[in-house]
Parts: C-alpha cells; sequence; structure tokens
C-alpha cells in the first residue's frame, strides 16, 4: 500500500469572494501510474468533489457558482 501525500488547496469564489479550503491527499511515489487524488474533506461553505483523476470541481455554497482546482488544459 502506498504512502499518501496530504495538502490543503485553498479556493475562492470568482462571483461572491467566498473563501474555504478543500483538504486533498494523493499516492506520494512518482513511479506509480495514477495518482488516486481524493477529496478528504472541505472547511468553509464550499462542497468539492473530484471531477476526473486530477480535477477538482468546487461549488460555492453562497452563490452556487462552480470553479475548478487543478483544471488540466485541454489541447
Amino acid at each position: 500500500m502506498a504512502a499518501r501525500d496530504r495538502y490543503n488547496a485553498n479556493f475562492k469564489c470568482e462571483n461572491c469572494g467566498n473563501e474555504g479550503i478543500v483538504k486533498v491527499s494523493e499516492d506520494d511515489y512518482p513511479f506509480m501510474k495514477k495518482l488516486h487524488r481524493d477529496v478528504d474533506g472541505v472547511e468553509g461553505q464550499i462542497s468539492a468533489h473530484m471531477n476526473g483523476e486530477f480535477e477538482i470541481q468546487v461549488t460555492c455554497l453562497k452563490c452556487k457558482n462552480v470553479g475548478y482546482l487543478f483544471k488540466r488544459k485541454r489541447s
């Protein structure tokens, strides 16, 4: 079983300025094929869930605006 890196990602709503923290974990071995990134929790008036393997979708609970963390650029 792989060890996990844990970190916090700050989120600020572009619409109303509401702020929150998304608690994230992922596998810490660089040779693994996938990160297995997970949302472990949130602080503040937001909700968050994984949207694919890399992207985290965050919803502001004050104004219902949707934003993204770690969004991959499509080419």
